[in-house]
Parts: structure tokens; C-alpha cells; sequence
């Protein structure tokens, strides 16, 4: 690990998507590539940390920014299958990208709690009152999979999947346990102000550092590539719960949360997982179509 003085700055960069519903552009016909994982392990505990604002700044805007790629991804897989039940290898796919998803919730959320009300949760407040997490585009298809509404998905080849979306659900409620104790999100505080438009979901996007624009898959996967080397070198260098305030600000530490736990020590791996098996799928099905 990076000893304390030599503790680089993290910064958020600004990610390209397709609009929502819209397609990939086109590129040089390559298959796209997920770098080797630089490494896989961390410690838990870092060491002090001497910038928390802007580091846990870097993690809340790019843990979100991993989680809109990889939404992208389960998308694609929905997208491919609306006529038909997913193959094996998207369905191996999207239950990594679910579990993804769930460490880049567990990696935003190493935040203190002072911190994240203090500034973070306030920079939302001042993009909209009633900020919220509904107002992601790209998880609008993904809604009707994490509520179990496609046929398929009781099948028991599904199992993997269903086990990653309970996962995620409970990390869900671990979270707000940890930030919001009181349990009131900003968009319940503002309940009269419900509901998507196109204009909250700019916002939404505006926020996280996300153009619309047309984007190849290969663009995509530089793009999930180059974020997870970044939370490699801030893990390497902090750890995932760095020493702030002389208190270490645990998300998931109780021993009998042993799924939780799971992904605590395993942030690179999962990440690094749901885009190459995603990878891989993608490729397959193009490989059968030749």
C-alpha cells in the first residue's frame, strides 16, 4: 500500500453514453477488450487519509459512473432477449453485473457519514431538492428485472441472478442504514415533487459528469477499463475504508453479513468480472452470427 505521503489525487472524469434507447455507434468491428485486472487484493483499513472530500468525491462519482456501464451491459442483454429467454452466458453475465453493481454501491458508500450530509448529499440537494436515484436513465430498463417481472427469470437456471438481485437488494438497505439512519431520502422529503422527466434525468446526468452522445461498445469498455484501473490505484493507495478522523467508517462490517462481507474484499474482482463476462457474451453471440 501507498504510504500516506505519497497518496495521489483521484479525480472523477466525465463518462460518454449512448442516450438512453439508443443504440452504439459504430467502430472498427474489433471485440471488445477488458484489460487484465492490475491486481485483486487491498486492505480493508487504509491509512489516514489526508484529502477525504476529494477522495470520497472521486469514489461517489465513479463508483455511480461504473454502475451506469454496467447497467448499460444488463440493458444490452434484455435488449438482445425481448423475444426470447437470455443464454446461458448473458445469464452468467448479468448476475456479475448485478454483483458489480453492488460493490460500486459498497465503493460510493465508504463515505463518511458527516461527509456525505455535509457535501455530497447537500451538492445534490442544490442540483434538485428532491434528487434521486429514480431519475437515472439508464436503470429505467433494468426496473422490471430487479422486481422480478420477466417469465424467465424462475427458471432455476436463474438462480445466480435472483441470488445477486436479493445481494443487492440487502446492500441497498446496509447502505441506507449507513448514511441515512433516519431512512428519508432526499425524494421523500420532497414527495409532492415525484415522478421522471427528461429534464430530471439531464440533471441526474449532469450531476454524475455523464454526456449523451453516440458512443461505440468498444468506446464503452475503454471507458469501464479505465475507471476500474483508477479504483485500483485508490484502493491500492487508501484502502477501502482509509482512516478518517481517526475512526475507520465501515459499510459493511458486521461478521454475520458474510455476502456482504464478500464484497468488501472483493471490489476489483467483481467489477472486473461482470465486464469481462459481458465481454464475453457480446462476442459469442457475434461469433455465431458470422
Amino acid at each position: 500500500m501507498t504510504a500516506p505521503d505519497e497518496q495521489a489525487a483521484f479525480l472523477p472524469r466525465t463518462l460518454r453514453l449512448p442516450p438512453a434507447g439508443h443504440g452504439y455507434s459504430e467502430d472498427d468491428g474489433d471485440p471488445s477488450v477488458v484489460h487484465a485486472l492490475g491486481q485483486e487484493k487491498y486492505e480493508l483499513f487504509g491509512p489516514a487519509c489526508k484529502d477525504g472530500f476529494n477522495l470520497f468525491w472521486y469514489r461517489w462519482v465513479t463508483g455511480h459512473q461504473i454502475s451506469f456501464l454496467l447497467w448499460r451491459l444488463v440493458g444490452d442483454v434484455l435488449e438482445r432477449s425481448s423475444h426470447r429467454a437470455p443464454t446461458r452466458r448473458e445469464r452468467v453475465a448479468m448476475a456479475a453485473c448485478v454483483d458489480g453493481y453492488s460493490t460500486m454501491l459498497l465503493y460510493s458508500a465508504t463515505v463518511p457519514r458527516e461527509l456525505y450530509h455535509t457535501h455530497i448529499r447537500e451538492r445534490m440537494a442544490l442540483q434538485h431538492p428532491a434528487f434521486s436515484g429514480a431519475w437515472a436513465p439508464d436503470y429505467r430498463p433494468l426496473r422490471p428485472l430487479f422486481r422480478a417481472r420477466f417469465p424467465w427469470q424462475g427458471d432455476p437456471s436463474c438462480a445466480a441472478l435472483r441470488e445477486a438481485i436479493e445481494l443487492n437488494h440487502a446492500m441497498h438497505a446496509r447502505i441506507a442504514d449507513h448514511l441515512v439512519p433516519d431512512g428519508q431520502s432526499l425524494l421523500q422529503k420532497h414527495s409532492g415533487r415525484a415522478g421522471v422527466s427528461q429534464e430530471k434525468e439531464d440533471l441526474f446526468d449532469d450531476f454524475f459528469m455523464t454526456v449523451r452522445r453516440p458512443v461505440s461498445r468498444s468506446a464503452l469498455t475503454d471507458q469501464l477499463n479505465s475507471r476500474i484501473a483508477g479504483i485500483t490505484a485508490d484502493l491500492d493507495s487508501n484502502g477501502l475504508y482509509p482512516l478518517v478522523d481517526g475512526e475507520h467508517h465501515t459499510v459493511a462490517a458486521e461478521p454475520s453479513d458474510g455476502a456482504l462481507e464478500r464484497l468488501a474484499a472483493n471490489v476489483l474482482l467483481f467489477a472486473h468480472r461482470a465486464a469481462q463476462l459481458s465481454a464475453e457474451a457480446e462476442n459469442s453471440l457475434e461469433e455465431a452470427h458470422l
